[in-house]
């Protein structure tokens, strides 16, 4: 059986969005396992750049689930 991992498929604007906002990488690495998931299903889901900013943002901002 294959185990899929979420975290090794960051999608790439929101690796280069956490890079440029630091407090949204510190709050990402905080976050428990399920929650890290769930920020990372919402960033594929996105569909422009202004989402993704705002993902990140709002990580930033410290909302949580």
């Amino acid at each position: 059986m294959v185990h899929y991992d979420p975290m090794s498929q960051l999608p790439e604007g929101f690796t280069m969005a956490l890079a440029q906002n630091p407090a949204a990488l510190d709050a990402f690495g905080r976050l428990p396992g399920q929650e890290k998931t769930h920020y990372v299903d919402r960033a594929h889901q996105t569909s422009s750049r202004e989402e993704m900013r705002s993902l990140v943002s709002e990580l930033g901002k410290g909302y949580t689930l």
